[in-house]
């Protein structure tokens, strides 16, 4: 991978930070949630509706946003939205209601729709094709940074000042966060910067990719392009599974300790920092060892391996674990989750951005994230509707299929993609071999 110019550090860092503030923001109501609960200001029900108006707002906003990055400002959207989430959190503080603070909160969702997608486009502007798994990767450790972070500085303020003012002071740094956006991040590099040189096939195939064109209706027909967005989407049903649920499957099922339970998931969040970084800097190391190879195939070649281990891990997890199972064993396992969940999610971005041309790379990355927030979705109400009628074991058994099946797909699709490369290069590749060669 090639080395960062200053104006590329300075770019990256400032939207590293930006989109940990929108997480924690994002997240900074939940964070409350076992005060308020614990006050008995609100039951669990009016708690769940307030989080839920916040969830579909930034579910249909996720998506708009997406295709808005291709056609306005990506720097604008960023800071705009900053400064927006950080004015509609402070004006939810002030209402009593379920009613307004529920519609204030959906407000909000909409703000953040512009995060990540606007994110995106900028790091496909400023990293060259052999930084942008790496840097992608990076940048997207910091929802693991909140959500590590987060929990521990929101009980901080909300036991010394109250709920209010722990949100209302998260609210106001990402007013300044976002006006600091504004100003220092740009939407792409100025024409007279110049990256690592690449070979002469290299350019030549960016050139052409880069002036290819299909209407966005045409996108899901790509190909390869809807079974990264399933796979997406199955991914992110086992990294809320595990997010939302685990805890409360190992302490009513699995007989351990809450102390236990909260120890885990900071181990899976520990797991997704190395998991994201690691995916990204390998992919990027593959790709520029491998020129001729087709990128996508070099990332879901990894992609499968995370997700072989993924399988196992999740499967010792749910049949294993036991009541005599000691904290390192379950902090091991914890990390491994992590780590072969995050390695994935941080390429089926980076993989739907790279099989769309750049004019549309935007809507394609929104496209993708929809099956990935339909995966937060189903990964709430039904699992736990599933788990009342039969119990959480059996909930989690059928979440690990999940990756059985991921497994199988990314197997034959691979298999195809590589006899179609040994026809068009007369090279023969395996899966093993991919990585290797």
């Amino acid at each position: 991978m090639g080395r960062l110019s200053v104006q590329q550090f300075v770019t990256f860092t400032s939207v590293y930070i930006a989109y940990t503030l929108y997480v924690y923001v994002r997240r900074s109501f939940t964070y409350t949630i076992p005060v308020l609960a614990t006050e008995g200001n609100f039951d669990e029900k009016q708690l769940g509706i307030i989080v839920s108006s916040q969830s579909l707002a930034y579910t249909i906003s996720k998506f708009c946003c997406g295709v808005l990055g291709d056609i306005f400002s990506p720097q604008l959207l960023l800071s705009s939205g900053l400064v927006c989430s950080g004015i509609t959190a402070i004006i939810f503080t002030g209402c009593d209601s379920v009613f307004f603070l529920s519609l204030w909160w959906f407000l909000n969702g909409l703000t953040h729709g512009p995060g990540w997608t606007s994110i995106a486009k900028i790091l496909k502007a400023w990293a060259s094709p052999d930084q942008f798994g790496t840097v992608w990767s990076v940048v997207s450790t910091s929802m693991n940074l909140a959500g590590t972070v987060g929990p521990v500085v929101t009980t901080l303020l909300v036991t010394k000042l109250g709920w209010r003012w722990g949100i209302q002071i998260a609210g106001a740094t990402s007013i300044v966060v976002g006006f600091f956006c504004f100003m220092v991040v740009k939407d792409k590099p100025p024409s007279d910067v110049s990256y690592k040189k690449q070979d002469k096939d290299n350019i030549e195939k960016e050139v052409k990719r880069s002036e290819s064109y299909i209407s966005r209706k045409d996108l899901l027909f790509l190909p390869g392009f809807l079974g990264v967005c399933m796979c997406y989407l199955a991914t992110a049903i086992v990294q809320h599974s595990v997010l939302q649920w685990s805890q409360l499957f190992m302490v009513q099922e699995k007989h351990q300790t809450v102390f236990t339970g909260s120890g885990f998931l900071s181990s899976v969040d520990i797991g997704g920092f190395v998991g994201s970084f690691t995916a990204g800097y390998l992919s990027d190391y593959l790709v520029s060892k491998n020129s001729t190879i087709p990128r996508p195939i070099i990332r879901k070649t990894l992609v499968l391996y995370f997700e072989i281990l993924l399988g196992c891990v999740l499967y010792f997890f749910i049949v294993q674990i036991c009541e005599s199972s000691s904290k390192v064993i379950v902090t091991i396992v914890g990390f491994l989750i992590g780590l072969s969940i995050y390695g994935p999610i941080s390429l089926f971005g980076v993989i739907a951005m790279e099989t769309a041309p750049d004019g549309i790379a935007g809507t394609a990355h929104a496209i993708a994230c929809i099956f990935s927030n339909i995966g937060l979705m189903l990964a709430g109400f039904p699992l736990s509707y599933v788990a009342s009628l039969v119990d959480w074991q059996t909930a989690f058994l059928l979440v690990g299929s999940l990756v059985i099946t991921m497994v199988t797909y990314l197997l034959l699709k691979l298999q195809t993609e590589l006899s179609a490369f040994k026809s068009a290069s007369g090279k023969t590749l395996n899966i093993y071999n991919v990585l290797v060669s």
